[in-house]
Order: C-alpha cells, then sequence, then structure tokens
C-alpha cells in the first residue's frame, strides 16, 4: 500500500512538472548555431559554396570585395582573398585551383587552393555571375550577369574557347555528371536551359511554371530529380531526363541560392527576410517540413555533405558586419 501512494505521489509530481514547463515540443529540421562574426570585414555574401576534400566553405563576398574562406569543422576564418565583386566559386579539385566569377571587373579570379593567393584572371566581355565547373571537358561555364551569354572557359588554356547564347537573364547554373548535360535557370522567361557540353549548345528548353523567375537550382543525381526556385514561392520539382514538372512545393518568396543533400534528400531554400524552407523530397515528389527563420538578410546557403550541416553568410543591416552561421541537423 505505502508502494502504491510513493507511486501516486511521483506521478502527481511528474504532472505538475510537465503542465509547468507547458507542452513538449518537437526538434525542428535545422537547430541554428550562434553566428561567427567575420573579422576585418563588412557587406553581405553572393553564393556559397563548398570544397569537400579540403574542408573548406567558400563564401563569395561580393560586398566586401574577397573570396573568403572558412574551415567547415570550425567556422574560423581561413584568409580574405582580394578579388573584386565576387559573385560565385568553382572548385578545380584536380588542377588545386578556385575559379571566381567577379562582377564589376569583369574578370574570373584564379586563387590557387592550396596557397590561398591569388595567381591570375581571365578577362570576360561582361559581368558574370554564378560559375560551374565541368571536369569532363575541363571548361568552366560562367554565366553573364542579366546578359544573353554564358562564356565557356577551357581550364587548361585559361582562355575562353565558345560563347553560348541563352535567353536574357540567366541565374544559378549546375553540371549533372549523370547526364553530362549544364543545367541553367533563366528568370526572364521561366525555365531551364539544357547546354549540351559536347558541342556547347542550346539543347532543350524547359519550363518552370508554376515557378516563376527562377533563381536557385539543385540536383539529385540519384532520383535524376531537379530543383528549380521560383521567386513567387514555389518549388517546381522537375524530371532531369525530360523537362517534365512532376511536382510543386510552397517555399519561400524571394529565394535566391539552393542546395541539396543527398544524404537526407533534403532541398534548403534560403528566402527573402532570411527563412529557410525545408523540403524533403518523396517517392512521388517532395513536401515542405518547415520554414526556418535564421537572419533578415541572409539569401544564400549551402550544405556540407559530410556533416549534412547547412551555412548561411549576410551582412548586418548597417553594412558594417558580416557574420555566417551553421544550422544543423537535429
Amino acid at each position: 500500500m505505502k508502494a502504491i501512494i510513493i507511486a501516486s505521489q511521483a506521478s502527481a509530481i511528474l504532472a505538475i512538472l510537465h503542465l509547468a514547463a507547458g507542452p513538449l515540443r518537437a526538434a525542428g529540421p535545422l537547430v541554428a548555431d550562434k553566428p561567427i562574426p567575420v573579422p576585418d570585414s563588412k557587406g553581405g555574401f553572393d553564393f556559397l559554396e563548398v570544397d569537400p576534400a579540403q574542408r573548406r566553405l567558400l563564401a563569395s563576398h561580393a560586398g566586401n570585395g574577397t573570396l573568403d574562406v572558412f574551415d567547415l569543422d570550425t567556422g574560423k576564418l581561413i584568409k580574405h582573398i582580394p578579388t573584386g565583386m565576387a559573385q560565385d566559386a568553382a572548385v578545380n579539385a584536380e588542377a588545386g585551383k578556385y575559379y571566381v566569377g567577379v562582377s564589376t571587373e569583369k574578370i574570373v579570379a584564379i586563387v590557387d587552393s592550396k596557397t590561398l593567393e591569388k595567381t591570375g584572371e581571365i578577362k570576360i566581355p561582361g559581368p558574370s555571375d554564378a560559375v560551374v565547373f565541368n571536369p569532363k571537358n575541363r571548361c568552366l561555364y560562367v554565366d553573364n550577369d542579366d546578359g544573353t551569354s554564358v562564356f565557356v572557359i577551357d581550364t587548361r588554356t585559361d582562355k575562353i574557347t565558345a560563347t553560348v547564347t541563352i535567353p536574357e537573364a540567366p541565374e544559378y547554373v549546375l553540371y549533372d555528371p549523370a547526364s553530362d548535360l549544364i543545367f541553367q535557370n533563366i528568370k526572364s522567361s521561366d525555365e531551364v536551359v539544357v547546354i549540351d557540353p559536347a558541342s556547347n549548345t542550346v539543347k532543350h528548353h524547359w519550363p518552370t511554371a508554376p515557378a516563376l523567375k527562377p533563381h536557385g537550382l539543385a540536383l539529385d543525381t540519384t532520383s535524376h530529380r531537379l530543383f528549380s526556385a521560383g521567386n513567387n514561392g514555389k518549388l517546381a520539382i522537375m524530371d532531369s531526363l525530360n523537362g517534365k514538372v512532376i511536382a510543386t512545393v510552397d517555399i519561400a518568396k524571394g529565394v535566391d541560392q539552393i542546395a541539396f543533400d543527398g544524404g537526407n534528400k533534403r532541398v534548403y531554400c534560403a528566402g527573402a527576410g532570411g527563412v529557410i524552407s525545408v523540403v524533403q523530397e518523396t517517392a512521388d515528389g517532395a513536401t515542405l517540413l518547415a520554414n526556418v527563420k535564421t537572419e533578415s538578410t541572409g539569401k544564400t546557403l549551402t550544405v556540407d555533405p559530410k556533416t549534412h550541416a547547412v551555412w548561411t553568410a549576410y551582412g548586418d543591416k548597417a553594412g558594417s558586419a558580416s557574420y555566417i552561421m551553421k544550422l544543423s541537423v537535429p
């Protein structure tokens, strides 16, 4: 009888503690760490990329005129590399180089990935935006920011060898090693343009509607899914073999960069107002897991494929300080 009374009292105490603490809340799909101030810098960022082999975060720090290189495991700044207004970076691991698209100066900066020194530059006919490296033909594909061209640079000679004519205003560009194709988002015509690297010509035009003014682009090479993020708050899930839109997910509006985590089959979309939409890929398309609030000036992100953590970067509203932030998967 005494044991029963003690058990009842224990249950009552637990109930009181539960009520006092409020309802239990499940952890969200991302948990933000404390922002990390970036030393000796200011202004906002454009695209973020990862060098997985050297465990580095490459941040195109447009507002600071540098490519910022961070240690992915600690978040510590390794070096600011003066480049000019950096917009995006691509990794050529075989040659030990980073190629940085620099808009105002109309160049592609060449950086030695060992010494982290700028070793040269390639002049281009107009300002650049996104860049991607194709390891098969060893060519770099450089968007002409808001223009009608993709410049093709042979990294063995660092010369422009072709110019691909496209509709106006390209956004993000990526390379698919499975199909050996280049996918290019075009915001003016609401489409993905497919470029054949063998001929450096446009092979297909794939509409992204209802995703309009597409910016961010990501790819699952195993399921052949292409994810195109419209500025209007729609994510189009497309078949990367034929361009058919198979599903659409509502996401944050004003998305710029998106990234795909192959380990967790998730797409992370960085939207206006510092909202990251977390989208789970499914057998028949995708579904929204949550909208995670970060910082209001952050619209760019990337994923660490080893830890599955998401990294974002931003400048404060005054333009006087800069930060990076890690968000982990619980």
